[in-house]
């Protein structure tokens, strides 16, 4: 049996924390995953600004945090000065998570250089990530680091390769099927290596033919296989929608019929198409970005309902 909790990217409906909140109490839940609130990302708050503008809205509401869904480590390998904004911006996000009885906040590890060796920058990667474990001793956070294309955790077993090598228990992993489809790795074989490591999920799919989102349940990944695993695991934690298929929403009609667009954009007028088959929408049909993430929640709670 699964015991999900449900959570989101809530921003992925509106950049903004009122409409946010409104649609969590449309669905009924109590969960979110900061990224952006009044068009800011949340990296960018400290805890006193947090404290003053944001929190007692939240309380307010109701709700609570199931991760911060933070930029830490989404910067250049080489880029030091980056490096170090990011180290005090951890510090201000680790008050912010403690404010808030949050336990987890999502780290990347570093953006490489294209068509480069990742084997040349393991090291710095390694060390780096350490300075992020210091700046969280001791407090009750735990860095969880997803998989995500263009860093050198954005396959399996270089996320196996950080979680052992660095070896700490204020670092867990997030497992992304969609980052692993757009990265080429078969799903199935990423959540095999990674089951032990991993506590929190993010739920978005991906058409591995065009390497664009898609409404979870209609793309490559194999979120029937994963979510019997976890059935069958007993898995009890966090489930955050982040589908991205808010571009659907904003792309389609442009590709659609500006002229040439299908040409210039190929895969996105080939994906939207097939999105587009499987919600039984007309091209003409309007399309929110809140729609777009209220149909992927309803999948959820009908795909998480099919394995009990």
């Amino acid at each position: 049996m699964i015991k999900a909790t449900i959570s989101g990217f809530y921003d992925e409906v509106s950049f903004m924390l009122e409409d946010q909140l409104a649609a969590l109490k449309e669905l009924g839940e109590t969960f979110m995953c900061p990224r952006t609130i009044d068009k800011k990302n949340i990296g960018s708050y400290t805890a006193e600004d947090f404290a003053k503008t944001v929190k007692p809205r939240l309380d307010a509401a109701g709700i609570r945090f199931s991760s911060i869904g933070s930029p830490i480590g989404k910067v250049a390998i080489g880029d030091e000065e980056g490096y170090q904004k990011q180290l005090k911006s951890l510090a201000e996000l680790t008050g912010i998570a403690e404010m808030m009885g949050c336990k987890y906040i999502r780290i990347f590890s570093f953006l490489l250089p294209a068509h480069e060796d990742p084997a040349i920058y393991r090291d710095q990667v390694m060390a780096k990530m350490r300075g992020f474990l210091d700046v969280v001793k001791g407090k009750d956070v735990i860095l969880l680091h997803e998989n995500e294309k263009g860093i050198y955790g954005n396959v399996a077993s270089r996320c196996v390769d950080i979680y052992r090598t660095l070896n700490d228990p204020q670092l867990k992993l997030i497992y992304d099927a969609s980052n692993f489809v757009q990265c080429n790795e078969d799903p199935v074989n990423a959540f095999e290596m990674l089951k032990e490591y991993v506590v929190y999920y993010h739920i978005k799919d991906c058409d591995k033919e065009t390497k664009v989102e898609v409404p979870l349940g209609t793309g490559d990944g194999c979120y029937d296989y994963i979510f019997a695993e976890l059935s069958k695991r007993n898995y009890e934690g966090f489930m955050t929608l982040e589908p991205h298929t808010g571009k659907y929403a904003v792309l389609r009609k442009p590709v659609y019929f500006f002229p040439f667009m299908p040409l210039a954009l190929p895969k996105f007028y080939k994906a939207f198409r097939k999105i587009d088959k499987a919600l039984g929408k007309s091209p003409l049909a309007k399309v929110t970005r809140k729609d777009t993430f209220m149909i992927q929640y309803q999948n959820l709670k009908k795909m998480l309902g099919e394995v009990g």
